[in-house]
């Protein structure tokens, strides 16, 4: 009786209407699930690169929380800024959403631009304060996936710069718990393959043969991080790589977005034996997106049982 008074009454048309739900959503917050399983990824690897297997985790660091609150903020203004491109007729974008973009709609380009450059700051401010050597990772991040140069470089340059993305992700959770590089590399690679096999799926879904890089990216992350016997990456790669299979041998689109959202929520998941205090916001995060993106545009997003109306 819930569940059906949540999914069909006519009120929350009206709830999701108010201005507040595309103020939120401008961030997209759903989208950060990845970016934000990496941070944690490296805070993980500096603790196991000191032989140090942290298992829940379960004290509230306020320094931690501001420092991932910062680096999520830098994040999300690079979707808004990638939103502001697209109502500018700018089609050079990273990223394509599920939904329309509030931005000309509901939300003014130049209000859109003042909330960008205020978050912006703020979360660099954030990064400052609690760990300021990361800034520079993170600047850099923010402007590889804002700039425009990406349609003057061929393909296998444009994954090289995202797995450098991936990198400077993972460091900067890495330099937040330790400033010890030593084994950083060698025990960051699975994560970058990992991560950049995801991406360019996301980006450039169109060319088949990004499917065949992609299984390939994963089952090299798979062996390595077999080699450096790292219990989280193995485990979460592992259960991602069907997923890929599935993609080259079938190639339905549902199967694409399988090979998509599967690895991300898998990692997520495990990294919440770690960090079990971070499945909180994200699942909140989780069920106000299906709220919103249910009643505002009839579309079931996220989702995790992906069928035909794979949305």
């Amino acid at each position: 009786m819930i569940k059906k008074f949540i999914r069909d009454h006519k009120v929350h048309k009206s709830i999701v209407s108010a201005s507040i739900f595309d103020y939120m959503f401008l961030y997209k917050p759903i989208y950060l699930a990845g970016p934000v399983a990496m941070i944690l990824s490296g805070m993980y690897l500096a603790a196991f690169s000191s032989n140090n297997i942290p298992i829940g985790v379960s004290s509230i660091n306020l320094n931690t929380a501001l420092f991932v609150k910062g680096v999520l903020m830098i994040i999300s203004c690079i979707f808004i800024k990638n939103q502001i491109d697209e109502s500018s007729g700018n089609f050079n974008i990273q990223f394509n959403f599920i939904g329309c973009s509030p931005i000309g709609n509901t939300i003014d380009v130049n209000a859109a631009n003042i909330i960008h450059n205020v978050t912006l700051g703020l979360g660099f401010l954030l990064v400052a304060i609690t760990n300021w050597i990361t800034m520079l990772p993170m600047a850099i991040v923010y402007f590889v996936w804002t700039s425009s140069f990406f349609e003057s470089i061929d393909l296998l340059f444009r994954i090289c710069i995202h797995a450098f993305v991936a990198l400077l992700l993972l460091l900067s959770g890495y330099l937040y718990s330790s400033l010890s590089l030593l084994l950083f590399l060698s025990l960051s690679i699975p994560y970058i393959l990992s991560f950049t096999s995801i991406i360019v799926l996301i980006i450039y879904y169109y060319e088949k043969k990004i499917n065949i890089i992609s299984l390939g990216l994963i089952i090299a992350a798979f062996f390595i991080s077999y080699i450096n016997n790292d219990p989280l990456a193995t485990t979460a790669i592992s259960v991602s790589i069907p997923f890929h299979l599935f993609l080259i041998i079938r190639g339905f689109e549902r199967d694409l977005v399988r090979a998509v959202r599967y690895p991300i929520f898998l990692l997520n998941f495990f990294i919440f034996t770690i960090y079990p205090l971070s499945i909180v916001p994200m699942v909140i995060v989780f069920y106000i997106s299906k709220y919103y993106y249910w009643h505002k545009f009839n579309i079931h997003f996220p989702a995790l049982a992906i069928n035909d109306d794979y949305n």
